[in-house]
């Protein structure tokens, strides 16, 4: 059978694209191969090759293997690669020191992943069949699904690397998980790095909660603007039948003159059933929302008008919002970067805390 040019050319580009997509489903990701570059430039070159051919023969000492998939690297498993790098091969006669005190597990696993981006990926299929290697995107999807059936609830985000080898980071409802082992264990609470002193899923939950509050829209919130230039913005989640939320606003006046910014967001602690609901649905009808927020906390004498509007269901998308992202009662305070204050927090205290936080 004879095939034109166009046929030709038309199964070159399928071969092609068929390759370039499963090239994608490898185990590593574009940084890994990034980060593994510079590690096997300073470790591994010098022996290997730039790009793992390795190098040619000199004073009849046997060069070291190529990594390029030209060789039998390929018939090692990950796990073999690891051990071999981690403890060299001085033990069994070869040449090659042991890493294990110069490269961390995560750096291992980049030097692996930069020689083997430059496998054809015919060669890396028949190594990743042989030893059924998951495509990193396919372990989150398949911890993911572990957590969800055994948590019995399909309310999970899925599940991301924490950059602690073997631990993936979850979060469902305002709860964080972490999995260990491929799946096989899960713990739900905080994950502390001790050495760092720091709080990472704190971190984490900081920056969710940055993230949901900064995709509010302007017509959901009041502002108290800063007087002068605005140096930073405190985010409260408010009730006007809360006392400390009414206290609060007597010092709304304070943070402005610092420069702070207060924004407001419904947060009826009882839902439609509070006792500050259709207060916040006036407030957030009023022709002026300031005026009339000082008047539901008490703080200026007047009448509320009708919570009848089309903006009184900003009351409701606040409770909703403030729900998803753990709160429980009013005030809640959150700065522009998305710490959390606990509670009502005196002015001469929150205005330092604000700006330190910058």
């Amino acid at each position: 059978m004879k095939l034109n040019l166009k046929t030709i050319l038309s199964i070159l580009f399928a071969f092609s694209f068929s390759v370039a997509g499963a090239a994608e489903n490898r185990w590593y990701s574009e940084a890994q191969v990034a980060q593994g570059a510079t590690l096997f430039k300073q470790n591994c070159a010098s022996c290997h090759g730039a790009n793992g051919e390795s190098v040619a023969e000199q004073d009849n000492v046997k060069p070291a293997p190529a990594l390029d998939g030209t060789a039998h690297t390929w018939h090692h498993s990950i796990d073999q690669l690891r051990k071999t790098i981690s403890l060299g091969t001085q033990q069994l006669g070869g040449r090659m020191p042991a890493f294990a005190d110069k490269l961390s597990a995560d750096e291992i696993d980049h030097v692996i992943a930069f020689f083997q981006s430059k496998w054809p990926q015919a060669t890396y299929a028949s190594w990743s069949d042989r030893f059924d290697v998951k495509s990193s995107q396919q372990q989150v999807a398949d911890v993911t699904e572990l957590l969800r059936l055994r948590l019995g609830t399909s309310n999970i985000e899925p599940a991301v690397e924490t950059g602690i080898k073997g631990v993936y980071q979850t979060k469902f409802d305002d709860k964080y998980a972490y999995l260990i082992d491929d799946g096989r264990y899960v713990f739900i609470g905080d994950l502390i790095d001790l050495k760092r002193a720091r709080n990472l899923t704190e971190l984490s939950r900081r920056d969710d909660v940055k993230k949901a509050i900064d995709q509010v829209p302007a017509s959901d919130t009041i502002v108290f603007p800063a007087k002068g230039d605005e140096k930073t913005v405190l985010n409260v989640f408010t009730d006007t039948s809360c006392g400390y939320c009414q206290k609060l606003h007597e010092e709304v006046n304070f943070l402005q003159e610092a420069g702070i910014s207060v924004r407001y967001f419904a947060f009826p602690r009882g839902g439609n059933r509070g006792p500050g609901y259709q207060d916040l649905k006036s407030v957030w009808c009023a022709e002026n929302q300031q005026e009339a927020m000082s008047i539901a906390k008490g703080t200026k004498s007047g009448n509320l008008g009708a919570g009848d509007c089309d903006n009184a269901l900003s009351v409701d998308r606040g409770f909703a919002m403030g729900r998803t992202i753990g709160i429980t009662g009013t005030p809640a305070l959150f700065s522009a970067n998305g710490t959390k204050f606990n509670g009502y927090v005196p002015h001469q205290e929150l205005i330092p805390l604000l700006l330190n936080d910058l």
